[in-house]
């Protein structure tokens, strides 16, 4: 699973997606997390609003989540389609922002079991 974050300095969550002008690409695999590659947005001059952003979906196609400071409505809409889900950071810790997703979806994941264990109990 990749994982895109919009940082400007490697450290933080700190980019508004349309803003920024590069992300950080982590690899999730059976080591754990893994820094992959930065991938930049082109750097030709920009003179529509839209385009600044509609740079930012080229270069993630391929990552299952995106983190970033904020997003508008339309650039999410945009994600969702594409089936990646956004995460919107207080400009939190790239480390500790990934770390707290990564969390809340095992956990959703064991109440999912859960849940789907008790109904099969009841059937019974």
């Amino acid at each position: 699973m990749k994982i895109a974050v919009a940082s400007s300095d490697g450290e933080t969550v700190d980019q508004h997606f349309g803003q920024a002008s590069q992300f950080l690409i982590f690899q999730m695999g059976k080591g754990g997390l893994e820094f992959v590659e930065l991938r930049e947005k082109s750097k030709k001059p920009i003179y529509d609003h839209e385009y600044r952003w509609k740079r930012g979906l080229e270069i993630l196609k391929d990552c299952r989540v995106v983190f970033c400071r904020r997003i508008g409505d339309e650039p999410r809409q945009k994600l969702q389609e594409f089936g990646i889900e956004v995460v919107e950071s207080k400009k939190e810790t790239i480390t500790n922002a990934i770390t707290g997703y990564l969390t809340s979806v095992i956990q959703e994941i064991k109440s999912n079991k859960k849940v789907e264990e008790e109904n099969a109990q009841n059937r019974d």
